[in-house]
């Protein structure tokens, strides 16, 4: 419904017809901190024509976001052979053995006189990290386990359609393919093979897991040094690896390098033994896994339908039982179905337990949700991470499908919930994720409101997968870099309501180092302006705001209206249609 509402700032003495707002802030309660490591991003801020790191702008554009963390991981990574800086990209590209990894993170071009010396070992490691010292950001680097990894570079001109290009690349796969063109991935390397090296044998036909830790540890220290790497995640994506049960779904990621159908046991299998090697390497380095690619992965690790039937893990009747259904509840919505992610945090327990040390410091999981595909759904597609009010159209919620029939997702909620209840204390991570929308509005919007929704969660870390440009650069900046001098929202998170939280969200935080200032983020979903009136509950007045905001098509966060004779910590503003705003209030 429409009012008649009176505004006493930028148009004041005017009157304007707009939809209202109520936003409640209470700086007294729910304060938690704020994780810094949700501001981050995966690989670097490239954009499509591919700046790089120190051409074109690329680090400009980096350092302009301000992150907090980073993560060189996807799918090519693995495959990455850190030995001599050779991947495979599976289906994303013919399966082609290549350069990928070590192109993309600025190594170079691969020498062709060198025989399988292509790159100095760790070369993509090194730039990657050293990326991150400059900008002094966390690095989260994924580390192989899918059992294969490429020996050498195939170089061959593809035809257009990839057809056949495969059957030359390096591969596990069918006898009529060279099958010599595959190292054996080994965790750690035994005793008799000799000392860790930092210049490994590239004749061996293994790649060793712990030769690659002690390789930038000698070069960074470990983790707890300044430099040393922080975090290690457990691969990528293994619901993705294989060829699916029918081939009308299509292949996997890596359906060469993994032909065989992913198991749950092998899986975790896996997992606890990549862990084991980092934490005997490294013990306080944190581990994160397992990087399930989606919502599907946490439901069930991987299920098709060929048409008559359904398919799942060979071994899933083993795990879609009590307690990992509902935790002997009888509640079937009590995870809204996410029953591999209980049965992997309880064996990452069991495993924990045995081994007398913590394996898994992070759960960790990908999510590119399912209902973002136009502007009005992108704008409320956050909410499925927390809001039961909000159920999207897609088909996980959709009645019948045996997910939330009808319930809202709440992702995040529910996968907290999973973690007190398997594995408490465990950190959970968004490693990849993406809303869309970096050509309109509706992308910086969305992208305020995840980051948003991190800090309030609790999320222990997050970094964006896609390209560094348009509105999903003012969706970092309006938290990091709203005033073009790198500052940024506080660390600790307080109550912020929204009186319809379909129409608007809204964010507040607070720092240590300057309680008398107060941050409020508003977020205004709607195409129309919105009226909105905060109400703050604070232990001094706060008489005047700072206001920065983003609107309509100027992807520029620019200086606004600002707000002058607030009264008992109450004032009005019109926020434009479809607009992301971040007001600095002070005593």
């Amino acid at each position: 419904m429409k009012i008649l509402v009176l505004l006493n700032l930028c148009l004041s003495g005017t009157s304007i017809y707009a939809q209202s707002i109520s936003f409640t802030i209470n700086t007294s309660l729910e304060r938690k901190p704020i994780s810094p490591l949700i501001y981050g991003y995966n690989a670097y801020a490239d954009g499509t024509n591919r700046p790089g790191w120190s051409n074109q702008g690329g680090q400009a554009a980096l350092q302009s976001l301000n992150l907090v963390s980073r993560r060189l991981g996807g799918n090519s990574m693995t495959s990455y052979n850190w030995e001599n800086g050779v991947s495979n990209s599976g289906e994303d590209w013919c399966n082609s053995s290549n350069a990928a990894v070590s192109a993309i993170t600025g190594a170079g071009n691969p020498s062709g006189t060198a025989g399988l010396a292509y790159y100095a070992p760790g070369a993509a490691l090194v730039n990657f990290h050293d990326q991150s010292l400059a900008l002094n950001t966390y690095s989260l680097l994924q580390l192989p386990a899918a059992g294969k990894l490429p020996k050498d570079i195939v170089n061959l001109t593809p035809p257009s359609t990839c057809k056949g290009y495969d059957l030359w690349q390096s591969t596990a796969g069918p006898s009529n393919i060279d099958t010599t063109r595959w190292l054996t991935i080994v965790n750690d390397k035994p005793a008799s093979s000799g000392s860790l090296s930092t210049t490994p044998a590239l004749s061996d036909e293994v790649v060793y897991v712990d030769e690659e830790l002690n390789f930038l540890i000698q070069k960074y220290g470990n983790s707890q040094a300044a430099s040393g790497i922080k975090g290690y995640e457990l691969d990528n994506e293994p619901d993705l690896w294989h060829h699916w049960a029918d081939p009308n779904n299509g292949s996997g990621t890596h359906p060469n390098l993994y032909p065989a159908l992913t198991t749950v046991a092998d899986v975790v299998q896996k997992n606890i033994a990549l862990a084991s090697t980092i934490k005997r390497i490294d013990r306080s380095a944190q581990t994160y896994g397992p990087a399930l690619s989606g919502y599907l992965g946490l439901f069930s690790l991987w299920a098709v339908w060929d048409g008559t039937q359904s398919h799942q893990p060979a071994d899933w009747a083993n795990y879609n039982v009590e307690p990992f259904v509902s935790n002997s509840t009888g509640d079937r919505y009590r995870y809204n179905g996410m029953t591999m992610a209980n049965a992997y945090l309880s064996a990452m327990k069991t495993a924990s337990q045995q081994a007398n040390q913590r394996l898994l410091d992070v759960f960790s999981f990908h999510y590119y949700p399912q209902a973002a595909y136009n502007a009005n759904d992108r704008v409320q597609a956050v909410r499925s991470l927390w809001d039961a009010s909000y159920v999207e159209p897609s088909w996980i919620t959709r009645p019948g499908n045996g997910f939330t029939d009808g319930r809202g997702l709440q992702i995040v909620t529910k996968l907290k919930q999973a973690i007190n209840d398997f594995y408490p204390d465990t950190k959970l991570a968004i490693s990849e994720y993406n809303f869309g929308g970096k050509d309109d509005i509706t992308g910086a919007i969305a992208q305020a409101d995840a980051l948003g929704t991190f800090g309030r969660q609790g999320v222990h870390l997050a970094t964006y997968f896609g390209d560094a440009e348009g509105f999903i650069t003012s969706g970092f900046k309006i938290f990091r870099n709203y005033d073009g001098r790198m500052s940024s929202f506080p660390e600790i998170s307080v109550q912020a309501i929204s009186s319809s939280n379909a129409n608007a969200a809204v964010y507040a935080a607070v720092s240590e180092a300057d309680p008398g200032t107060l941050h409020i983020i508003a977020i205004n979903r709607l195409a129309s302006a919105l009226a909105a009136n905060f109400q703050v509950t604070n232990p001094v007045s706060l008489n005047s705001a700072q206001v920065w905001g983003v609107s309509g098509t100027n992807t520029a966060i620019t200086a606004q209206t600002g707000v002058s004779g607030i009264k008992a910590n109450k004032f009005s503003y019109l926020m434009p249609a479809r607009s992301v705003l971040h007001f600095v209030l002070k005593p």
